[in-house]
């Protein structure tokens, strides 16, 4: 914790700076009871981490100066314990057999990249989660006593020692989006030196650039983007294909109709554009097919599985737009060949 106070006092580039203790444990709320992950936060910890309160009100700095027994959960803990019928605020739950009462619900995030549900977790102040409910943090490394040469002191209960002001995780906001890189410095330059390590040694901390991340996971999704597009995209030629192949047969197949129809004063124009209309009308069926039924995919999704399932207006527009579109790229040359031909060889065509 000493070095989060050391990065917010020495480090310009840094805007605020927030930690956490975390563990797994058990939560209860009247015969209900779930296993989630129980974080320590200081107060600042969830604006820096973009989380939002939906009911109540979230942790204050003198609930975590006051080792408040308070909670604030996220949607998952609250449907475990809950259900939909209850309002989870002002409950009282226990977390790891201490009492502690909810004062907040975490807005929803839903999952991470990586399938990992970031509703289901716990928040207490940090200063309650230290004292009363998970105990503070432990160094990774046992330390070896200085004064080795005298036996140790009698510990008959085999107690560890235990230290406080150590945390799992530290994290910090830059002043800016142009300061990210500075900040990356500063916070290396820094704690290489309150850790007094020397050069050519490893460092015994790691910084992770959050927008580093955030950028690699955009780049995964630009690439699966463009994979599904090409897949849509030769779903689309075939269905072209088919829609062309249609109206030729069709136009073979009504050959003495054009001749007939030109005879009596259809122009080619005329042909051109009702076999264009036909086709634009296929493809924009087959279209708006397909959007019933992907809205109704989407909305069961929601419902059965409870998974967000966003419905975009301009995406169905697109989609829209872009049916007819193949229609009248795949059904110009039927169009054009009925178009063309001559009447009188068309109304001999047996």
């Amino acid at each position: 914790m000493v070095d989060a106070e050391a990065l917010r006092r020495e480090a310009p580039a840094i805007g605020s700076v927030s930690y956490l203790i975390r563990q797994a444990g058990q939560v209860q709320y009247a015969n209900q009871n779930w296993t989630t992950a129980i974080q320590g936060v200081s107060a600042n910890y969830p604006p820096i981490t973009n989380w939002k309160i939906m009911t109540g009100r979230g942790i204050s700095e003198d609930d975590n100066s006051n080792a408040a027994l308070v909670a604030v959960i996220g949607q998952t803990v609250a449907r475990q314990l809950f259900g939909a019928s209850e309002n989870p605020v002002g409950a009282v739950i226990q977390v790891k057999s201490v009492s502690l009462r909810v004062i907040g619900i975490l807005a929803s995030k839903g999952q991470t990249s990586y399938g990992t549900d970031q509703d289901d977790l716990v928040m207490i102040p940090f200063e309650t989660a230290e004292r009363k409910v998970l105990g503070v943090a432990a160094p990774s490394q046992q330390q070896a006593p200085l004064n080795w040469v005298y036996p140790s002191p009698p510990n008959p209960y085999n107690l560890q020692q235990r230290l406080m002001g150590y945390v799992n995780q530290i994290y910090v906001q830059a002043t800016g989006a142009d300061e990210v890189q500075s900040a990356v410095s500063q916070i290396t330059n820094i704690l290489i030196r309150r850790h007094r390590i020397r050069p050519g040694d490893t460092n015994d901390f790691t910084v992770r650039n959050l927008s580093q991340i955030a950028e690699t996971a955009e780049s995964s999704s630009r690439i699966m983007a463009l994979l599904l597009a090409a897949v849509a995209s030769i779903s689309l030629i075939v269905g072209g294909i088919g829609i062309m192949n249609i109206l030729l047969v069709s136009v073979t197949e009504r050959t003495r109709e054009i001749g007939l129809r030109m005879a009596i004063g259809a122009r080619r124009t005329h042909v051109l554009l009702q076999f264009l209309a036909e086709s634009v009308i296929l493809s924009v069926t087959g279209g708006i097919a397909g959007i019933v039924v992907g809205v109704l995919v989407s909305v069961s999704i929601s419902v059965i599985a409870g998974w967000p399932t966003p419905i975009s207006p301009a995406a169905i527009a697109g989609g829209f737009l872009f049916s007819a579109a193949v229609g009248i790229f795949f059904g110009y040359y039927p169009a054009r060949k009925a178009a063309r031909l001559d009447p009188i060889e068309a109304l001999r065509y047996e």
